[in-house]
């Protein structure tokens, strides 16, 4: 019977150096990561500028009651 130790090994070897469980990463991928990320960068900025007008809402409405105590 012939000695199967080198086969082993170099199986061994090759599993072990078999890399990576996550999958290369291409140019479509990282297109499509860097259009989620300005995605939520828009999602913000958007969520920003409705508080600052609902804050800028909120205090017209209270100078129009003060007014209109004023009366």
């Amino acid at each position: 019977m012939k000695n199967r130790t080198p086969w082993f090994v170099l199986a061994l070897l090759a599993l072990a150096c078999g890399g990576n469980d996550k999958p290369a990463e291409g140019p479509a991928e990282r297109a499509g990561e860097k259009m989620d990320e300005a995605g939520e960068k828009v999602k913000e900025k958007a969520d920003e500028a409705g508080d600052k007008m609902e804050n800028a809402a909120d205090k017209a409405e209270d100078k129009i009651d003060k007014e209109k105590k004023e009366e």
